[in-house]
C-alpha cells in the first residue's frame, strides 16, 4: 500500500500496555496488578453509574445525540463557570486536541513544545504536518518562557502548555502565560488543564480577554470518567466558532454525555476523592523522600515525578511489573533517570512504596 511519506519517520504515541499481556510476559493474575501508570482515578464512581443504570432504558440510542450537545454544554458551563457559546465538548483531552491542530496547523508549520511534555501534542501536530520545537524546561522544570518567545517565527502557529504539566506536576506561573499571550497575540496559547482539579489553578478567564488563548479539559481525572471518554474545549467566542468548522459531528455518544451531566451535577463527589489522592499524594512523596537512591520532586496533579539517583530504570521498571505493579516509564531522551507514579489507594501506595524500597535494597 502507498501510505504517507511521514511513517517513515513517525514515532506513534506510546499507547499502555494492558493487563492480560502483562499476565502473560510475567506469570501474573490479572487481578494482581496494579496500575499506576495511567494518571486516572482510582475511585469508582459507582453512584453515578447506578444513576446513570435509572436512565439507560429512556435513552435514544438509536438516535445520534444532539450534534451541540446542548444539555452537556450547559452543565460544564455551570461547572466551568463560562458561557456556554465557549464550550466545545470533545471526546477526551486529545479529541480537543486534534481539533485545535486540525484548525491551526498546515503542513510545514510549527507548534512550540515546553518539553518534556505531554507527548500527544507531537503526535497530533506530526500527523498534521506540521514540525515540533521542543524547548526544553529549566531544570526545576519550569518553563522557559524566553526561548519560547525566540523560537516564535512566521511558521509558528500553535505555542503549547501544560498546567500542571505531565510528567513533572508543576504549574506555569501566571505572569509568564501573559507574557506569552501579549507577545504571541497571532498565536493560538493552548493550556492543557487536565490536572485542573488538583492543583485548582485555572486561565479560564483570560479567554474573555484574549482571543488566542485556548484552554483544554478532561473529565477522565479527577472525575473518574477515563473510560467515558469526555472532554472540553474552553476558548473566546471567536475561536469557538473556528474550532466548531473543525470538530467532527457526534464524537460523544449518548451513554458517556448522560454519565458526564451526572458527574457535573456532582462535583462534591469528585472534590472528595481530589482531597483523598492529594493527602496520598503529599504522604507518597515524603516517604519516597525517605528511600536512598530516590530523589521525588513537589507535584500539583495526581502523579510523582521521581529520579533514580544510582542504578538503571528501565530495569527497575521491569521489576516493578514483575511483582504487579506498573509505573510509568519515561521517554529516555529527555528524562533518562526518572519514572512517574500515579496516586492510588492507600493499599496500593503502600504496596508500591514497599516494593521498590525492597528492589533497590536486595535487587540493584
Amino acid at each position: 500500500m502507498r501510505v504517507r511519506e511521514l511513517f517513515n519517520y513517525f514515532k506513534p504515541y506510546g499507547f499502555e500496555i494492558p493487563n492480560w499481556r502483562i499476565a502473560e510476559e510475567y506469570g501474573l493474575d490479572p487481578r494482581e496488578i496494579i496500575r499506576m501508570d495511567l494518571n486516572t482515578s482510582p475511585y469508582l464512581p459507582q453512584k453515578w453509574l447506578k444513576n446513570l443504570e435509572s436512565k439507560i432504558p429512556t435513552l435514544k440510542i438509536n438516535q445520534y445525540p444532539d450534534a451541540t450537545y446542548r444539555d452537556l454544554v450547559e452543565e460544564i458551563s455551570s461547572y466551568a463557570r463560562v458561557k456556554a457559546e465557549k464550550i466545545i465538548p470533545t471526546n477526551g483531552g486529545d479529541e480537543a486536541i486534534d481539533i485545535i491542530v486540525k484548525a491551526f496547523i498546515d503542513s510545514g508549520c510549527e507548534a512550540i513544545l515546553s518539553s518534556p511534555t505531554y507527548d500527544y501534542f507531537r503526535v497530533s501536530v506530526e500527523l498534521q504536518g506540521g514540525r515540533v520545537i521542543n524547548i526544553q524546561r529549566r531544570e526545576n522544570f519550569a518553563d522557559n518562557v524566553e526561548a519560547i518567545l525566540s523560537a516564535i517565527n512566521d511558521r509558528t502557529r500553535v505555542i503549547f502548555l501544560c498546567s500542571p504539566n505531565n510528567p513533572t506536576g508543576n504549574t506555569i506561573q501566571y505572569n509568564d502565560v501573559l507574557n506569552i499571550l501579549d507577545k504571541a497575540l497571532d498565536i493560538a496559547v493552548v493550556i492543557d488543564e487536565a490536572y485542573y482539579e488538583y492543583c485548582g489553578k485555572t486561565f479560564i478567564e483570560l479567554t474573555e480577554t484574549y482571543d488566542n488563548l485556548i484552554i483544554v479539559r478532561t473529565l477522565s481525572k479527577a472525575f473518574g470518567l477515563a473510560g467515558a471518554r469526555v472532554g472540553y474545549i474552553v476558548a473566546s467566542r471567536e475561536a469557538a466558532k473556528l474550532l466548531n468548522k473543525v470538530r467532527p459531528p457526534n464524537s460523544l455518544n449518548l451513554i458517556a454525555i448522560e454519565l458526564a451531566k451526572i458527574a457535573l451535577r456532582d462535583y462534591e463527589t469528585a472534590l472528595k476523592n481530589v482531597r483523598k489522592t492529594i493527602k496520598e499524594r503529599e504522604r507518597v512523596r515524603e516517604l519516597l523522600s525517605t528511600i536512598p537512591k530516590i530523589k521525588a520532586y513537589p507535584s500539583e496533579a495526581n502523579f510523582i515525578l521521581f529520579q533514580l539517583l544510582e542504578g538503571d530504570t528501565k530495569l527497575l521498571h521491569r521489576k516493578l511489573m514483575e511483582k504487579g505493579i506498573v509505573i510509568r516509564y519515561l521517554d529516555p531522551s529527555w528524562l533518562q533517570s526518572y519514572l512517574r507514579v500515579t496516586i492510588s489507594l492507600p493499599e496500593h501506595n503502600n504496596r508500591f512504596l514497599k516494593t521498590l524500597e525492597r528492589i533497590l535494597k536486595e535487587e540493584m
